[in-house]
């Protein structure tokens, strides 16, 4: 009897191994034939699930996109939080994405910062991406500002202000093991609340 393989769970597991591959290794080292040896498949059968590793990485970046975006909006049409408990939702999240997804937000770091970056195949545009985001988080903010919860604030730069936080949070849970989840959410409550009004 065939073996049965979950397709989307396959593709999962081969864009996630890429991941780690290109956070451990760097780009120059990520070769398709590497990340079949780690999934247990034939180079050959890797070719069923995705043409060439630029199509791995688009398939990770557009699912770290997928499930923010996801968030970000779902908190915006949240009816049962005022604006400034959707503001702590979204950002939690992104924190919380920043600090146990970081291999793929590191990913989504190295596009911000090198835009340029040429992989042949990859075609996700990040910075447009973040932007959306950012976009979103400012409309969180506005709303908040609007409803006189939020003190008067630039929305835009203050959107920019908290996504470097989640920015910093990738860095610092990259470079540190010992980042407090816990302790990152505390602090972020705290600055969150200087931005109500009085």
């Amino acid at each position: 009897m065939p073996k049965i393989v979950d397709y989307d769970a396959r593709r999962k597991d081969i864009a996630d191994k890429t991941v780690s591959v290109l956070v451990r290794d760097g780009f120059r080292e990520l070769k398709l034939g590497k990340v079949a040896a780690l999934c247990g498949i034939g180079r050959t059968t890797i070719y069923q699930y995705f043409r060439n590793v630029g199509q791995i990485i688009d398939y990770a970046l557009a699912d770290v996109f997928k499930r923010l975006d996801a968030e970000i909006a779902a908190a915006a049409a949240d009816v049962t939080l005022a604006p400034s408990g959707k503001l702590l939702r979204v950002m939690e999240f992104l924190e919380r994405v920043a600090i146990l997804d970081k291999e793929r937000m590191i990913l989504v770091l190295d596009f911000l910062l090198h835009p340029k970056r040429e992989v042949p195949g990859v075609e996700f545009d990040v910075q447009e991406h973040v932007r959306a985001l950012r976009v979103g988080l400012e409309r969180v903010l506005r709303a908040g500002v609007d409803s006189g919860e939020l003190r008067p604030m630039d929305a835009k730069s203050m959107a920019f202000t908290l996504f470097s936080f989640v920015e910093a949070a990738t860095v610092h849970s990259a470079l540190y093991d010992n980042i407090s989840l816990d302790t990152t959410l505390r602090d972020l409550r705290i600055l969150l609340d200087g931005l109500k009004a009085s």
